[in-house]
């Protein structure tokens, strides 16, 4: 992931940032990144704010269109959301103060039809 909350492998947001999601081909079935997409389990309490990125999102809901996509990087923000196409899943193992007690979270992905 080139942007995370100030983290490693920054990029500011924009369009460096959007050049590298330009990256990710079409047609992936799951993406994982480090962090969320804006507005997906990305809800940080003590900031009182999400901290998604908007580039992503974008790319995910208008050009990829996986039917999964995994991050953790927001450890408050784990558990499961859809927009209706996209599952969004932040399987952190860690919660806010990295503790390893958030249980797996296991999910079946159907086989392709004429697979």
């Amino acid at each position: 992931t080139p942007w995370f909350n100030g983290w490693g492998f920054n990029l500011p947001r924009g369009q460096s940032l959007l050049d590298k999601w330009n990256l990710i081909p079409e047609g992936v079935d799951i993406l994982m990144t480090h962090g969320p997409p804006l507005g997906f389990r990305d809800w940080v309490p003590k900031e009182l704010q999400r901290v998604g990125c908007v580039e992503l999102l974008n790319t995910v809901q208008r050009r990829v269109r996986p039917k999964l996509h995994v991050f953790g990087g927001i450890h408050e923000g784990y558990g499961i959301m859809t927009d209706g196409y996209t599952t969004y899943i932040n399987a952190s193992t860690c919660t806010v103060s990295f503790q390893p007690t958030n249980p797996p979270i296991i999910f079946d992905l159907p086989t392709p039809q004429g697979s």
